[in-house]
């Protein structure tokens, strides 16, 4: 079947969608293209034709900047209710509106599960219904659209994140995963799942277990990427497509200084600093091979060091340095600072005081006061 928006081999390749929802997915554009849903009349119909303009003479990233004149995020939702009659049945929700930044306009694909059962008539959440779990895709919307050609062509670079919901009974601060393939992403995520599921010791992989719930595994009848305790977002975002080796060793690089453990789950740098790492360690024969090389060098490193303490060695080694200690102590949120550790050690050591009353002096808490005065933490600050 001819489709006027979308280039239907694309998005089964970025977007783990059953292909029935390609031409719910179509139809929706359609009318987003055609000024409905809060998007701009055309929209869709210009991006296509910068597709097509800029296909053989830029690159990927220069081709997505070209878009940036249109501000659209896409939202679509695949929706499934815990007491639905057909499992595999999905409802389906968009939307379309500005995101008020620089980046190009992006189609962001939900997958909820949803409490209760679905609604009688029309779409909108039951009374009393919340969701339970959610997995998100945010690609480019132009690398679904015809007219981008061949996106699996080259290197790709992806972010995951892991997150609490706004309302989940556990909160925990989100943290990133930098990851680059020369494959298709989600490929590469289906192999992260399998190694999260049995036993890698990674530390990206240790967190996704962390995340799945094993012993109930939730399946919302698109696949097996549903597989998110309650609570807890997994956000995957395309950062880059159709990149060189080269380039994608440098942009990598760059990515992964932010996400490097402990302030992420990446446990090597990026780009060849971690190749030139790995060689070093002579887990690699040469500092420059394939990325499929590198990740199973870097697994192999992660098996070795399994029964030590999950420290990326940089880390490690710069751990002993007292300066660079304090420098990732004090960064940390809700921590004491200098002056309220050497504060407590004084009032409770030399004066003696009652730790409720050094607590009240210092402005920490009970427990923050216990834990200096024992030494379990900041013993290393003087």
């Amino acid at each position: 079947m001819s489709r006027r928006c979308l280039d239907e081999r694309n998005t089964l390749a970025l977007l783990p969608i059953p292909n029935a929802s390609i031409e719910q997915l179509e139809a929706s554009l359609g009318e987003i293209d055609a000024g409905m849903h809060g998007a701009a009349r055309g929209c869709l119909s210009d991006l296509i034709k910068i597709n097509k303009r800029t296909r053989h003479g830029q690159k990927a990233w220069g081709r997505l900047k070209a878009g940036r004149k249109h501000d659209l995020v896409i939202t679509f939702r695949f929706i499934i209710f815990d007491e639905q009659e057909d499992p595999d049945q999905c409802f389906y929700s968009w939307e379309a509106g500005t995101h008020g930044t620089s980046q190009a306009p992006t189609l962001m694909c939900y997958f909820d599960r949803v409490s209760g059962k679905p609604p009688e008539s029309g779409f909108g959440s039951p009374n009393g219904a919340y969701v339970q779990s959610r997995r998100v895709f945010s690609v480019p919307v132009q690398c679904v659209l015809k007219g981008w050609g061949n996106v699996e062509s080259g290197h790709m670079i992806y972010e995951h994140n892991i997150s609490a919901m706004d309302f989940a009974e556990q909160q925990f601060e989100s943290i990133s995963y930098i990851g680059l393939t020369s494959r298709n992403w989600q490929t590469r995520y289906k192999e992260h799942q399998r190694d999260a599921l049995t036993g890698s010791e990674l530390i990206f992989h240790t967190s996704l277990r962390k995340v799945f719930n094993c012993t109930g595994l939730v399946q919302s009848g698109l696949g097996s990427f549903e597989l998110v305790r309650k609570g807890a977002v997994l956000l995957s975002e395309l950062q880059y497509v159709n990149l060189s080796y080269e380039e994608a060793m440098q942009v990598e690089e760059k990515m992964v200084e932010r996400t490097l453990y402990p302030k992420g789950l990446n446990m090597i740098p990026g780009g060849f600093a971690g190749f030139q790492f790995l060689h070093k360690l002579g887990l690699l024969g040469r500092s420059q091979v394939s990325i499929d090389e590198r990740d199973k060098a870097a697994s192999k490193y992660m098996i070795e060091k399994a029964l030590e303490p999950r420290l990326a060695p940089w880390v490690k080694e710069n751990w002993a340095d007292d300066q660079f200690y304090e420098q990732v102590i004090f960064k940390r949120k809700n921590t004491l600072n200098r002056d309220q550790i050497l504060s407590i050690r004084k009032y409770g050591n030399e004066w003696g005081y009652d730790p409720d009353l050094i607590a009240n002096l210092v402005g920490a808490n009970y427990r923050q006061v216990r834990d200096v005065l024992s030494g379990k933490y900041y013993s290393r600050i003087k």
